[in-house]
């Protein structure tokens, strides 16, 4: 059985984005937290621009506990390194004899010779770390989770929310969006627990909505992905069945939708003039571009076995009739064949 709260193995996500760091300044950009019991968290909450008119938003963050973990691979292959738990003072002491934490590998710095230097800190040290070297517009690779989670608002309603977590940022080569050929970096990979697939007319634009399930470590989300590409949608409806899992692919789409709406006003210093107020909403989609069959899953996560994770959930208060499980607030390959 997995080890998480409801006995189902997590469904993982991965996202990998190239562009140029942004929004470093911003009120609230890091957030720091205390808590009674002498715990601590940290957050930094940054920009990835992939594109002329596409940001995406990722946080470094993690928490300050008394324990950590710090794991020494073996040197032999195929057997099982050593762990050792330090107090939190000590995390960094053993780096010499091979015992590192686990965390995020941050490569932002160079050495005389212009080469990267490369350090993994713990999460929480990692968002000051990632706040202190990084900078506007420097251009960055950055990999990391995709975490889903829901809460319910102030008014009942269930809010659902998907946050990039940071695990690996590095200095990137120049990027110049202009340069002919260019192309965007702003890949996921997760899989999902198909549930159904229906047509959406928005716009005179068709796509293909795909609603899914997935699986966090306390929690089952409900989740929804976007396939524009017909054949594949097809392949979809075709071919899976509800609660059958499998790997899939695709873009992450993040773009400014501006509306310009023409608006009349009555002037005292002259005849009446018009100007133009520009309305922006952002659409975010994870968009499929591909799947592989051969990672089909037709029994792990069958109805009966979600049913049985909600209950053990519903037990220990994780869940009620409003929401599938507890949520965290957002801060802020080519296209392949079956």
């Amino acid at each position: 059985m997995a080890n998480t709260k409801h006995g189902l193995p997590q469904t993982r996500g991965f996202f990998k984005l190239r562009g140029l760091a942004t929004g470093l300044n911003r009120e609230n950009a890091f957030k720091h937290k205390d808590y009674p019991s002498g715990g601590a968290r940290d957050v930094f909450s940054f920009g990835v621009q992939t594109a002329p008119e596409s940001t995406i938003y990722v946080n470094a963050e993690g928490f300050k506990n008394d324990k950590v973990y710090l794991f020494k691979q073996s040197e032999v292959k195929g057997q099982k390194g050593e762990q050792k738990i330090v107090d939190w003072a000590k995390r960094y002491d053993y780096i010499n004899e091979g015992f590192n934490p686990m965390g995020v590998s941050v490569g932002l710095e160079q050495d005389i010779e212009g080469k990267n230097i490369t350090k993994t800190y713990l999460d929480y040290d990692a968002a000051s770390k990632i706040k202190e070297q990084l900078e506007d517009e420097q251009p960055i690779f950055v990999r990391g989770d995709i975490e889903f989670s829901s809460f319910k608002n102030d008014n009942g309603d269930v809010r659902r929310n998907k946050k990039f977590v940071v695990k690996n940022v590095y200095n990137s080569k120049a990027i110049d969006f202009e340069v002919d050929g260019f192309k965007e970096t702003a890949d996921f990979k997760q899989k999902i627990i198909f549930m159904g697939i229906n047509k959406s007319d928005e716009q005179g634009e068709t796509k293909f909505i795909v609603e899914a399930k997935v699986i966090t470590y306390n929690s089952i989300e409900d989740a929804e992905f976007v396939v524009y590409n017909t054949s594949l949608a097809n392949q979809f409806k075709k071919a899976l069945k509800p609660y059958q899992a499998l790997d899939v692919w695709g873009a992450i789409f993040n773009k400014v939708d501006s509306e310009e709406v023409e608006e009349e006003i009555t002037s005292f210093w002259g005849e009446q003039d018009s100007f133009k107020r520009v309305n922006k909403s952002f659409i975010r989609e994870l968009v499929i571009n591909g799947a592989d069959p051969s990672t089909i899953d037709k029994e792990t996560y069958s109805e009966e076995a979600i049913e049985e994770g909600l209950k053990k959930l519903r037990s220990e208060g994780q869940v009620d009739s409003g929401s599938w499980g507890e949520g965290d607030v957002e801060i802020g390959d080519d296209d392949l064949p079956w």
